[in-house]
């Protein structure tokens, strides 16, 4: 027998076994002349028929050898089809120090010669997407790029590059706009003729007919931080009134404010995303000249979701040739960028 089960791993103590099987895939860790196996190591080589593992002094199958690792490690069943998915792709893999993930080194690399380039994180379709947690494991890394396994209920695998994203562009936003907003109801029309037409140059608004300009509530209210007076019938109404209006009809408006400023104070056009499933499309050149290359959904600090929602939210800006940001608002921003890749 080549290995013997000791509680949370797989030891190999005959020499000659420890060696071949560490040097042919680099797997486990050799401590001296013993090789120390994680049991999903063990559990792809015996798949693979690579070794035999032993338990007190009986022979142990596949079958029982992943039923002991189900009960030692959380995660061993989602885990293990990640890990045997990118050794079959010919990839070395190694489990992190912490066994938070796996550590995948370029194509042809190995752990005496290279460092690791990625950190896979291997998940459940069904788990629940949280943007907090994804934020923390992006953090976690230092020059590792962060990738996410997701595991279907049919146990194929989906792969996203996960990374904070800057969007960055010279589109020139002028520092004020003055003139006069008439709120309407969910909207706002300027029929300020010089106001209208520093709108329509600016990228802003939907054209309503020659000199009129029809704006969102939050354009409105972008407006009014920037020295626009905004009007109900005939009264003027300060910034924080026409917030408290346009909350009661949107009231995620704030948040979304505060991505629209950032976009703009960044050089970019924001304009809506609503055919795309998001709130924003986003240009880096003026309108016409080239076309929106990211989509940018606005949510709070502590979103939580589906995988199936983000899967089709990524899918979807893939196909129309967009990249996927999520804007994560809390006391500042962070733009979370999630990619869909092969490895």
């Amino acid at each position: 027998m080549a290995g013997k089960i000791c509680g949370s791993e797989v030891v190999v103590e005959n020499p000659s076994e420890a060696i071949r099987n560490y040097n042919k895939g680099y797997f486990g860790r050799m401590m001296k002349e013993t090789l120390h196996l994680h049991l999903i190591e063990a559990s792809f080589l015996v798949e693979i028929g690579r070794i035999e593992i032993e338990k007190e002094g009986r022979k142990v199958d596949l079958n029982e050898l992943m039923s002991h690792g189900m009960a030692v490690h959380p995660n061993f069943e989602i885990s293990y089809l990640v890990f045997r998915e990118l050794r079959q792709r010919g990839y070395v893999v190694k489990f992190s120090e912490n066994e938070d993930g796996l550590d995948l080194y370029p194509r042809g690399g190995a752990p005496h010669s290279h460092s690791p380039l990625h950190h896979v994180i291997s998940i459940s379709e069904r788990s629940p997407f949280s943007i907090s947690q994804v934020s923390e494991w992006i953090r976690g890394l230092s020059k590792k790029k962060l990738i996410l396994g997701i595991v279907d209920e049919e146990s194929d695998l989906t792969y996203y590059s996960v990374k904070f994203f800057r969007m960055r562009s010279k589109v020139e936003e002028p520092e004020s706009y003055q003139g006069k907003i008439a709120v309407m109801g969910d909207r706002s029309m300027v029929w300020d003729e010089e106001l209208s037409k520093k709108l329509r140059e600016n990228f802003m608004g939907r054209a309503f007919e020659e000199n009129v300009v029809q704006l969102s509530l939050m354009e409105t209210a972008y407006l009014a931080e920037k020295g626009a007076d905004v009007f109900r019938g005939k009264k003027k109404i300060s910034l924080k009134s026409f917030i408290k209006y346009a909350k009661k009809i949107q009231p995620d408006v704030e948040r979304r404010l505060c991505v629209y400023r950032d976009l703009r104070g960044n050089g970019l056009i924001p304009k809506t995303g609503f055919k795309f499933g998001s709130h924003f499309r986003v240009y880096r050149e003026q309108i016409g000249e080239g076309h929106a290359p990211y989509l940018v959904h606005v949510i709070p600090k502590n979103y939580i979701s589906t995988w199936t929602e983000i899967s089709r939210a990524v899918r979807l800006a893939n196909s129309v040739r967009k990249q996927m940001i999520f804007a994560r608002v809390g006391d500042g921003i962070e733009y979370i960028r999630l990619k869909r890749m092969t490895p």
